[in-house]
């Protein structure tokens, strides 16, 4: 038996570099796809939009560069489950400090990548379409589920207030015969008991 707090050695802590490597476009896209509806939509919108625009004039600054600081960028990208981690997959690094922030993307970058980065936006949008149907769908059968069972527990209730009620009538049926028999024997001047 190994003495106490010897035996096996503690795993050494991930160096902080496996902390910032370059995440695949199949990891980004995969925390896209953990986003409600619309932030989802807004992300892969205007992260499509911001590779269309690169794309369209890959020589202009002004597309290559995503200032940390914009406030469309920041609630419809940055703040997305996956934003950051895509640009960072597709090319994109962060450069400066405070207001000056900003995501780069730089010119090595060519437009194979960009051509992946939007094609993997294509393939997760299908994807998030395709679980969103399955989830209607799922919803769709159990509500229906749900109506079968409520109208089968009405039908179950209608019967037995029906067996109920046939009862009762049953019940004041057999009492207006008995008080009418009593009521022609009452009248029946040769029945004197």
């Amino acid at each position: 038996m190994a003495p106490k707090g010897k035996g096996k050695a503690k795993a050494a802590p991930a160096p902080a570099a496996a902390f910032s490597a370059v995440p695949t476009l199949d990891e980004a896209c995969a925390l896209l796809l953990k986003n409600e509806p619309a932030p989802f939509r807004e992300a892969t919108e205007t992260l499509f939009t911001i590779l269309k625009n690169i794309t369209a004039k890959p020589d202009e600054a002004v597309f290559r560069r995503l200032k940390r600081a914009n406030a469309a960028l920041s609630a419809k990208v940055f703040g997305a489950k996956g934003g950051v981690r895509f640009l960072r997959a597709v090319g994109f690094v962060e450069e400066g400090a405070g207001d000056e922030a900003a995501f780069v993307l730089p010119a090595a970058v060519g437009a194979e990548q960009i051509a992946a980065g939007k094609a993997a936006l294509k393939a997760a949008v299908k994807q998030f379409s395709h679980v969103q149907e399955a989830l209607r769908t799922a919803e769709n059968e159990a509500a229906a589920q749900k109506l079968r069972d409520l109208r089968d527990l009405s039908k179950q209730n209608n019967s037995k207030r029906d067996a109920a009620t046939a009862g009762e009538k049953d019940a004041i049926k057999a009492e207006i015969a008995a008080e009418r028999f009593e009521w022609e024997r009452q009248r029946d001047p040769t029945n004197f008991k």
